[in-house]
């Protein structure tokens, strides 16, 4: 009986074992599995680090407006920096400047709210300071100009002014500056907007926020006839900013069509509509100097040595016999 005793002891004290650490187990096949997944992930990303790269703040930052602090005393002295500090407005949308995969996303006391990226090369790349951190989560991948975040204080920044803390490691960091080397075109920002846009949740405060804080971008883009998010057209339309596309688009025609309805020609000493009409379409062309110092003049009605210049660089340009005159074989050319 003492022997039966032992043994039902012993074999509740393995159940009660087995229980305690199955869900661990469990847990710890789950986790390793999902690691495996990342891994894959970042396998796929290039072999090769990104020599250079755009600036991870979308808005409001010039190239010439990052001024170089890796390396410099933090903390009184006691540590390096050991990225790039990005000074940009509260708020202001951070995207991706390369491939990636993210690795892990949170808050910290330093760092604040913080997205850590996997990138091509081996690096990894880090963003902190956020006041916001986009929908993603460990083992999204990102494409060049995928939203990551929002300009922020948040974490050892608070009461230092707004600003993206950026990283580039690989067994140790990296200076970014001299790696920050490109300006994404408006075109590419706002596919970058339209693609942020889909994953936002609330887009009218956002599209408030960029259209108020950052309005020659969109007004520009508007007037370009780019595709843009419509939370962004309508906030656009309240501000009395209007799409003129369509009437740039007329004007263009008007000018081109200039050299058709001005049948004469006309040399240096003339004056009238015509010579006007020459002065404002030469002006147009922006062929280079002489054009430039027409366009300044405006169109007089004079054909004068100033003319005279824009109309010479016009046929230099066009790859015809220079006379300085407005001739049958320059109308030709224009018409054509």
């Amino acid at each position: 009986m003492k022997q039966i005793s032992i043994t039902k002891r012993a074999l509740g004290a393995f159940f009660i074992l087995l229980l305690a650490v199955t869900p661990s187990f469990a847990f710890a096949r789950h986790d390793s599995g999902r690691e495996s997944s990342y891994s894959r992930q970042i396998n796929n990303l290039d072999n090769d680090i990104v020599e250079e790269f755009g600036i991870p703040v979308l808005f409001g930052v010039a190239l010439k407006n990052i001024i170089p602090d890796f390396g410099d005393p933090r903390g009184g002295g006691t540590r390096s920096h050991e990225g790039q500090d990005i000074i940009a407005t509260l708020g202001t949308p951070i995207v991706s400047p390369t491939e990636a995969v993210v690795t892990s996303t949170g808050f910290g006391d330093s760092a604040g709210n913080y997205v850590y990226t996997a990138n091509p090369g081996g690096e990894r790349f880090r963003y902190m300071h956020l006041d916001e951190i986009a929908d993603i989560k460990a083992g999204d991948t990102l494409a060049v100009g995928d939203f990551i975040g929002t300009v922020g204080d948040t974490g050892n920044a608070k009461g230092a002014g707004a600003h993206l803390h950026f990283e580039v490691r690989e067994s140790e960091p990296l200076d970014p500056h001299p790696r920050i080397a490109l300006e994404y075109t408006l075109k590419e920002k706002m596919a970058y907007v339209v693609r942020m846009f889909k994953d936002l949740d609330d887009e009218e405060e956002m599209a408030e926020f960029l259209v108020e804080t950052y309005p020659t971008d969109f007004r520009n883009a508007l007037n370009q006839g780019l595709v843009l998010p419509t939370e962004i057209k309508t906030v656009l339309k309240k501000s009395g900013i209007v799409d003129v596309s369509g009437l740039l688009a007329q004007l263009e025609e008007i000018i081109a069509s200039i050299p058709k309805l001005v049948t004469k020609s006309l040399t240096l000493g003339d004056t009238g509509t015509e010579v006007r009409l020459l002065q404002l379409y030469l002006s147009h062309q922006k062929t280079g100097p002489a054009a430039d110092k027409l366009t300044l003049s405006g169109s007089t009605g004079y054909f004068g040595p100033v003319t005279e210049a824009a109309l010479r660089e016009y046929q230099e340009e066009a790859d015809i016999t220079v006379t300085g005159m407005y001739d049958a074989a320059t109308r030709a050319a224009m018409v054509k």
